[in-house]
């Protein structure tokens, strides 16, 4: 058991392996246990002769100066014989709260976090700013009815996801057990069906269109949307590329930040050369390849200019269409677009393991193919 001045930033830093306790110097009696994924204020002092262990609750739920706040009086009754101690309320997070440290647990992009702030701030206002207890009373089970039965399937499905993702957190980190309505009401069949993927817009059809009215645009937004063409990347994946991330001596672009939160890589193949090679020209390893670019403005640049009604996502499909035409195999065409696998399929998870040079001939023969289908709106590019 060690002894150190316990802080809020001290066990941010991360203070031992799972098991260890530690004594506060500055309170004599205020311990802090880790654990695997919390870490637990305890006091721990003695009374005539008999142990007394009191948990007060788990970091950062209260800080160290709340465990402070709530040991001192435990420790003087004590101290003074008493044993009778009183129980200990531990001051619970508000919702707003709650959501800040599973983002932070779980590794939540930004974006994603305003994007729930802004849902729980619209739609569960009245909750967003008090004790996550209060999720617990009749009043949210209504709301929620209200909210399933009102808002569109996509919105609901976003809206319960949040909710029950913080809930299930609540209940696994800190022990807090929190009924979910949305569970109650899909039992009971009050829960809208889930949407529906979205259709595709774009098809191979359309793309001479689609290629013609591109090459009209700045040279930014032609690299840009061709780009994606070519590789399938999503939108904030190909407008965060940084000159550090193209390697054109390996011949290598990465993706280090993609929606699996999980790096990404892609050849650099024939046809993506040209369009690397001019955005990277003059660039610092931290300037962005598209910096100024707004993604979602580009899509209405391209159509005020002739282009089919598309969104970039359909690009996207457009990639895995095509590759699967062309026999490309699932695993190869996971690989191209970074997906996961499915949670059972233990053989791609953990076995089979491919690089960007192993995508390379097939990337380079659906690249072919694609621009073949836009015809001479990507001829200057091969």
């Amino acid at each position: 058991m060690g002894i150190v001045t316990l802080s809020d930033a001290l066990i941010r830093k991360g203070l031992g392996k799972t098991g260890t306790v530690f004594r506060d110097r500055t309170l004599c009696g205020l311990c802090l246990r880790i654990g695997a994924r919390t870490s637990t204020f305890v006091v721990a002092t003695s009374v005539a002769g008999r142990q007394v262990r009191v948990t007060l609750g788990r970091w950062p739920l209260i800080t160290v100066d709340e465990a402070r706040e709530l040991a001192l009086p435990i420790l003087r009754q004590c101290r003074s014989g008493e044993y009778a101690v009183a129980p200990v309320r531990v001051q619970l997070p508000t919702l707003r709260e709650a959501l800040r440290e599973y983002a932070q647990a779980k590794k939540v992009k930004a974006s994603s976090l305003a994007r729930y702030e802004s849902v729980l701030k619209t739609h569960f206002a009245d909750w967003f700013d008090r004790s996550i207890s209060a999720l617990k009373d009749s009043a949210f089970g209504d709301h929620c009815h209200r909210f399933a039965q009102t808002k569109g399937a996509a919105l609901v499905d976003l809206g319960r996801g949040i909710i029950g993702s913080i809930i299930r957190f609540l209940g696994a980190v800190h022990g807090v057990e929190v009924p979910n309505p949305f569970v109650r009401l899909g039992a009971a069949g009050l829960m809208p069906d889930r949407p529906q993927p979205r259709a595709r817009k774009l098809n191979e059809g359309g793309l001479p269109a689609w290629g013609g009215a591109v090459a009209s645009l700045p040279q930014t937004q032609q690299d840009y949307l061709r780009l994606l063409l070519l590789t399938g990347l999503r939108k904030n994946e190909g407008s965060g590329i940084r000159r550090r991330d193209v390697d054109l001596e390996a011949n290598v672009l990465l993706i280090p930040e993609t929606k699996g939160k999980k790096p990404h890589t892609l050849p650099i193949t024939g046809h993506m050369r040209e369009i690397l090679d001019r955005r990277c020209d003059g660039l610092d390893a931290d300037e962005r390849l598209f910096d100024g670019l707004s993604a979602d403005h580009v899509t209405e640049m391209a159509q005020r200019a002739g282009a089919p009604d598309f969104t970039l996502h359909d690009l996207r499909k457009l990639i895995a269409s095509v590759g699967a035409r062309l026999g490309v195999g699932d695993a190869l065409l996971r690989r191209i677009l970074g997906h996961a696998p499915k949670r059972g399929d233990v053989l791609h998870r953990h076995y089979v393991e491919l690089s960007a040079k192993d995508v390379a001939e097939p990337l380079t023969g659906i690249q072919m193919a694609i621009t073949d289908l836009v015809g001479g709106g990507l001829a200057h590019d091969h």
